[in-house]
């Protein structure tokens, strides 16, 4: 199994970053851990697709709030 997550301790809060290199410089927390889980998964169809990285920053949001999720991600 692949690493869909990258870690990263900061002042001693946790950072967690997608692996995809799409989503890779996108910031999470450990909140929102699921939401970086699913912008990861995202990115691997949405490159099987043809679309790009700027593409993916639109459409992730707007499915986010589809899920009537309220992280900052959503807004």
């Amino acid at each position: 199994m692949e690493n869909v997550l990258d870690f990263k301790w900061r002042d001693g809060v946790k950072e967690v970053f997608p692996a995809h290199p799409m989503v890779k410089n996108w910031l999470f927390t450990e909140d929102t851990e699921d939401e970086a889980l699913l912008a990861h998964c995202m990115a691997v169809v949405a490159e099987k697709s043809g679309m790009t990285a700027n593409d993916l920053h639109h459409i992730f949001p707007a499915v986010l709030r589809m899920l009537k999720n309220d992280s900052e991600w959503s807004k």
